[in-house]
């Protein structure tokens, strides 16, 4: 044999090993796909992906101490290789064994990706179980201005049992221009407000509000005026809670309103309203390793509206799905939807249910692109010449922000 095929037999033999493995776990031939991986070793002991292939396998078997130690190999072999020392850290910490999860988590921080908002709120968890308190602060306080309410909300709960949430200037905002097929109808609607908010424990807050909506249909003044949106700017002072730090807020807003139609007669309006609104959404991996997450989002508003003739309008959305990707990062949710509409005047266009589906594209944790298909359903007999049963498409660009600046020092967060 020649000095080179004696080099090159090492590497045939892993790979070969190798794909012998993977086929075998892809026929569900456990034992086969550890017995190859092992063999993989042999040839190349250097190479990370067998010892990660066997941790999966014994983490999937239940043999939680063997699975840390071939992550444990993996993670050595892989210093760029994030999704490893994660995985190896939530076994220790299933194992009891706090500080070695506290030191795998602590070393994401050396991978290209870096510690992501997730892996500091689990770190701050671990932080406070060994009385780091001051670590646990700073942890806590930095996933407390996460993106991810699913990260934000245990942060600042967290924070709040602790008293040092703190007082924080707030600014947020939310752009949400979508166009219908059913009108043929493109709308913008957006909002920013700028506010103060106590750190306690129904986060009570004072704010100042821009709401913008305008569509490009709508027309105003002489006989031939048509408007299909409020086609408003509204400038407002309000003020409103959230009950520990929970998905519902309670507001109040006071305000006037300044119509964007061409020729209205009459320019500025009061506007108030007050009411409560529900955000909520949870991912869960219901199948151990997969690549995808059941999701459920929910949204839900109640409000008195002045303006609009002293009428209550109501909503409820539920959509239901499937999550491939990372929240914050990239992702693609596949959903159902359910929503129902209803007020207190009994306008027709305000009392419908609908029902239909779509996809979302999530780019990092401020972009959404959504499309949806809808069909829908008048609660109540429309007006002349509107049929009660309505099909339509719907295009949506989601941005979305919140930032968070301490008061005092000690506040931060």
């Amino acid at each position: 044999m020649s000095t080179a095929s004696a080099q090159d037999a090492p590497a045939d033999q892993y790979a070969s090993a190798m794909n012998v493995a993977y086929a075998a776990r892809q026929r569900g031939d456990t034992a086969a796909a550890r017995d190859y991986f092992a063999r993989a070793i042999a040839a190349d002991s250097s190479k990370s992906a067998p010892h990660i292939e066997l941790g999966y396998l014994a983490l999937a078997s239940g043999n939680k101490p063997s699975a840390a130690r071939w992550f444990g190999q993996g993670a050595a072999r892989a210093p760029e290789n994030a999704d490893v020392r994660r995985q190896l850290a939530y076994v220790l910490i299933d194992l009891g064994r706090t500080s070695e999860a506290i030191a795998a988590f602590e070393s994401i921080a050396t991978t290209p990706g870096g510690t992501t908002d997730r892996d500091r709120l689990a770190l701050a968890y671990l932080y406070d179980r060994v009385m780091r308190n001051a670590e646990a602060l700073t942890a806590f306080r930095t996933a407390s201005m996460s993106a991810d309410t699913a990260v934000a909300n245990p942060a600042r709960r967290a924070l709040r049992v602790k008293g040092t949430v703190g007082t924080v200037l707030f600014s947020e905002g939310y752009l949400a221009p979508f166009y219908q097929t059913r009108f043929d109808n493109a709308i913008g609607f957006g909002f920013v407000r700028h506010g103060i908010e106590s750190g306690s424990a129904w986060a009570p807050a004072a704010y100042s509000s821009l709401r913008v909506t305008r569509d490009s249909k709508s027309t105003g003044g002489g006989g031939q005026s048509r408007v299909l949106s409020d086609n408003a700017a509204i400038l407002a002072a309000g003020a409103r809670v959230r009950p520990w730090h929970g998905p519902v807020w309670l507001y109040a807003e006071a305000g006037g309103a300044y119509s964007l139609l061409t020729d209205d007669s009459l320019t500025w309006r009061r506007d108030i309203r007050t009411g409560a609104y529900l955000i909520a959404q949870d991912e869960r991996r219901v199948v151990r390793n997969a690549t995808w997450k059941l999701l459920t989002d929910v949204a839900a508003d109640v409000s008195y509206y002045e303006r609009f003739d002293k009428n209550v309008i109501g909503y409820a959305q539920l959509r239901e799905g499937v999550r491939f990707g990372t929240t914050g990062k990239l992702a693609l949710d596949i959903f159902g939807r359910g929503w129902l509409g209803y007020d207190s005047r009994g306008d027709f266009f305000n009392r419908a249910a609908e029902s239909g589906g779509g996809v979302a594209l999530r780019v990092g944790p401020h972009l959404v692109l959504l499309t949806e298909g809808i069909y829908g359903r008048f609660l109540k007999t429309p007006a002349a010449g509107v049929t009660r049963r309505y099909q339509d498409w719907r295009f949506t660009v989601v941005w979305g922000w919140r930032a968070l600046k301490p008061l005092h020092e000690e506040g931060a967060r």
